[in-house]
């Protein structure tokens, strides 16, 4: 093959020439890839493969024109896209198929496809043609990003200097009129009209070069008709009176606008935040100076950055009862309208459980502290005054009835009884000898002795018997612990030991006075211990008493009850919590009961 022969010459000059003078993107594209296919020959089919923004990757030219790729064809077009590398392959005509990727900043832009019948020993040179050649694509699409970039930064420029005299207006009118008016001088328009949905239906609320204008004139009312019908197709309408029928949107509100007094020109733009639309833009020009697309595309990216700066304006500057009913409407269309499944779930399920509570009916209980006591609580004292001499018992052991608990030290009352013994002994003797004499005063007299000495010796030994402190029944030691004071001095009258029952029991309960009026005698409840919290034991109300107890920061009630069945297991002064079953009442109520009491009592409090 000789890519540079005199036979070509004419041809690969055309296709210069034609590469040169040509004007847009598409042709650029078209007369390269012709231009590439004289240069190398051979070529029996090529396509140019580019970027095209969300669309992705699609023809941009091919040669021959209007020529359709095989499937063959095809598939070298996508391997080459998916390995972004150059490629060579046999095709099953006998040819050869060559793929090469157009990149821009090691981001791939491109590929070039070609089928060629040539010798294989001239596909390097193939290949070297194609990358130099490629390198005007390369140029192509900076000049294209750099353009986009250029047009993207003057619509930002522009929507920027918008944006700026709006938030320099503290109040929503003169920030809507500022936005107007600039709109219209910046884009030449006639006149520039503002408004927002209020109530389905859309009201103008700003007019270019008019401080002020009436709700009720005809210009307005057809205003307002314009803006609706962009709002309710969701799009941009460019209303030209001289082509009508291209669009394919309905503008029969813009026609009788434009005949009835308005403009040749009408370009409406609806506003929205995602899927809510709340107002529209119309700009109107004279006949002849129709809205090109780069100048729609302009409007629309300034009115997009300064409408929802005006929204919030507006909402701001509403009274507080427009804010309140502007909430509500949201939340109600949230509720019943489209999406949010998950409030809707969560509505629902709240109001079946409020729906349950208001008729569902359960047992009402009043929760109190406890604790267990016996229902005999007896003490041990000391019977008079002495020394310990021994502690068997102490806090927390069982005894049964007579056992020795401790004993005191008797050597005293010993040696006394001994004495009165002995003293016994001789006024017996002197009692005989006088009944012998026959002498009656003095045997009255030591009669008398015998009997104080006999008394005294019976108090003695009460008194040794009474030193041994024993168990008055079977029952359990709830305190006194003497094994630290043996030795020590006892007082007459001193509790040494307190011995309750271990089958009979009593459980105080620490009402909260809130909920006194709710209990009375003979009531039933349950009681479950700590130290037992699997079990619970059932009871009977048998005392209210009027003793009160400043407990935990509340004042609570005394009141005693029954312990119904008594376990082995049971200690006195196990504490627990107890619950009274009062009555049958409504879940809700038993719920908000304590709360609602609450507000009550703050509410009398505060009230003067």
């Amino acid at each position: 093959m000789q890519l540079d022969s005199e036979s070509n010459n004419d041809q690969l000059r055309q296709a210069w020439v034609q590469f040169s003078s040509a004007e847009s993107y598409n042709d650029y594209c078209q007369y390269w890839l012709e231009l590439m296919c004289t240069r190398i020959g051979g070529v029996t089919m090529a396509a140019l493969v580019l970027e095209s923004g969300d669309a992705g990757f699609l023809p941009t030219a091919v040669w021959p024109e209007k020529s359709q790729p095989d499937d063959e064809f095809t598939a070298l077009i996508e391997e080459g896209l998916e390995e972004a590398a150059g490629l060579v392959h046999s095709l099953a005509s006998g040819s050869y198929g060559v793929a090469f990727p157009i990149r821009l900043d090691d981001q791939l832009v491109g590929v070039v496809a070609l089928t060629l019948n040539v010798p294989n020993i001239v596909l390097p040179e193939v290949m070297e043609q194609i990358q130099w050649g490629s390198a005007w694509i390369e140029l192509l699409v900076r000049r294209q990003q750099g353009k986009e970039q250029s047009e993207q930064f003057d619509r930002l420029s522009g929507a920027v200097d918008l944006l700026s005299g709006v938030l320099g207006e503290e109040k929503f009118q003169p920030s809507a009129l500022r936005f107007v008016n600039e709109l219209a001088a910046a884009f030449a328009c006639d006149r520039v009209s503002f408004g927002l949905t209020k109530s389905r239906q859309t009201e103008v609320v700003a007019l270019s070069h008019s401080a002020q204008f009436g709700k009720k004139m005809n210009l307005i009312r057809r205003l307002s008709g314009v803006m609706d019908e962009a709002i309710l197709q969701r799009g941009v309408i460019n209303y030209n009176f001289t082509s009508v029928g291209e669009s394919q949107l309905v503008l029969r509100e813009h026609a009788q606008f434009s005949q009835s007094g308005g403009n040749g020109n009408i370009l409406t733009i609806p506003l929205h935040s995602g899927d809510d639309y709340f107002g529209a833009v119309t700009l109107e020009r004279a006949v002849g100076q129709s809205f090109d697309e780069d100048e729609v595309g302009r409007i629309g990216s300034v009115v997009a950055l300064s409408s929802e700066v005006l929204r919030n304006k507006e909402k701001q500057d509403s009274s507080w009862y427009q804010h309140l009913y502007r909430s509500t409407r949201t939340q109600l269309g949230r509720l019943f309208g489209a999406g949010y499944l998950g409030r809707k779930l969560l509505l629902i399920g709240f109001a079946l459980i409020c729906l349950f509570f208001t008729f569902a009916v359960g047992t009402y209980r009043v929760a109190a502290d406890s604790q267990l006591e016996g229902e005999v609580r007896r003490a041990v004292v000391a019977p008079f005054d002495g020394y310990l001499e021994d502690a068997q018992a102490k806090a927390g052991d069982r005894v049964r009835f007579g056992e020795e608990m401790s004993r005191l030290d008797d050597r005293d009352l010993t040696l006394e009884r001994l004495g009165y013994l002995s003293q016994q002994a001789k006024l017996q003797r002197q009692y005989e000898e006088a009944v012998a004499q026959r002498d009656r005063a003095e045997a009255k007299v030591l009669q008398a002795q015998l009997e104080q000495s006999q008394a005294e010796l019976e108090l003695v030994e009460s008194k040794l018997q009474r030193t041994r402190l024993k168990a008055p029944f079977d029952g359990l030691v709830v305190s006194g612990d003497l094994s630290q004071r043996l030795g020590s001095s006892v007082g007459q009258g001193e509790v040494l030991f307190e011995v309750a029952p271990l089958d009979n029991y009593r459980i105080i309960l620490w009402i909260d006075e809130h909920r006194m009026l709710d209990i009375t005698e003979g009531q039933q409840g349950k009681l479950v211990l700590n130290s037992l919290p699997e079990q619970s034991f059932n009871f009977v109300l048998s005392r209210v008493t009027p003793v009160t107890e400043a407990r935990d920061g509340g004042n609570y009630f005394r009141v005693e009850a029954d312990l119904l069945n008594p376990s082995p297991r049971l200690r006195p002064g196990m504490g627990g919590v107890a619950k009274v079953e009062v009555d049958d009442r409504r879940l809700i109520w038993i719920w908000t009961y304590p709360l609602i009491q609450w507000v009550k009592l703050k509410l009398w409090a505060w009230i003067p």
